[in-house]
């Protein structure tokens, strides 16, 4: 059985824990929370990682500030890495890490596990012949529903200087307007700022991409309800993706689309690819400058004007 290290143990790292059970491998948990105990003979609990014992990946799935630190620790072990999003909050020598990620011959992949999603991966193949005019996303739910804390404010996510806020927390949606609309050559965001935490809670932003394509964003970590939509107008069809439903429609008329989309699903389709790609030995630094231009996207966002 091979053994697998992940940094962490809030919510993600769970649904990560859960996915590795099931694939059989054997979990060690670098946490440093007290109350962390899950009975189960295949996970042992780490309180120090010094020395890390032979592993066959990790997942860092901590706190945004503390993903730096360990993508440096991992590389210097030799071991492949997977890294939840964003892949840091601050700028750092990009180029170094990427130079010693292919010195090592190391696999690194980052955790936008919804361009799994059947729906994004449909409306992605059917983009390529058609003319894209614009298109506008929007995502919401309030934060404190999230994760199962009492004391938000001590908490990462709720501070932007801490790589928390709704720039940071929601980037997968910067992630997946790259992905299907050209890398961000412009963008202009306006913010709202928290009344109760140290972070911004709504963004809209005007976005021009590389294809000359222009839309906008909604990122809110404010309201009481969840939503998550994508409208894609071409020359010729108009696109939507509910997520929160798990529709898509095209012209008004909704379409079938095969298979789950839950995040527990999502997350293990993603993490069955990063596993495909050490088994292929797919040394493609891709991913890692897909995840950096993110983070630079993001940097933008939160730049003064």
């Amino acid at each position: 059985m091979k053994k697998v290290l992940i940094l962490g143990s809030g919510s993600i790292a769970l649904k990560h824990i859960k996915n590795l059970l099931e694939l059989n491998y054997y979990v060690l948990v670098y946490t440093k929370n007290k109350s962390f105990d899950i009975k189960n003979t295949n996970i042992e609990k780490l309180h120090y990682i010094n020395n890390i014992p032979k592993i066959h990946f990790a997942i860092i799935a901590n706190k945004t500030s503390d993903h730096l630190k360990y993508i440096k620790l991992l590389i210097k072990k030799k071991i492949h890495i997977y890294c939840e999003k964003p892949i840091f909050f601050k700028k750092f020598d990009f180029l170094d890490i990427k130079k010693k990620i292919k010195m090592n011959n190391l696999i690194f992949h980052c955790g936008y596990q919804l361009l799994q999603d059947t729906k994004v991966i449909y409306l992605k193949n059917k983009l390529k012949n058609l003319k894209i005019k614009s298109f506008t996303a929007e995502v919401g739910h309030n934060f404190e529903k999230w994760r199962n804390y009492k004391n938000i404010k001590d908490k990462y996510f709720s501070n932007t200087k801490k790589g928390g806020g709704t720039i940071f927390e929601l980037v997968h949606e910067i992630n997946l307007v790259q992905e299907l609309f050209g890398r961000i050559s412009n963008i202009k965001s306006f913010k709202l700022m928290s009344k109760k935490y140290k972070c911004e809670d709504v963004v809209t932003s005007i976005i021009y991409t590389s294809k000359n394509i222009i839309g906008t964003l909604y990122q809110d970590m404010y309201s009481k309800s969840l939503f998550r939509k994508l409208r894609v107008i071409t020359s010729q069809t108009t696109f939507v993706i509910d997520f929160a439903k798990n529709q898509i429609f095209k012209n008004d008329k909704i379409l079938k689309i095969k298979g789950k989309n839950t995040q527990q699903i999502l997350l293990r389709r993603n993490l069955i690819e990063f596993i495909t790609k050490i088994k292929l030995k797919d040394k493609s630094t891709i991913n890692y400058d897909i995840a950096v231009n993110d983070l630079k996207t993001c940097i933008k966002m939160h730049e003064k004007k």
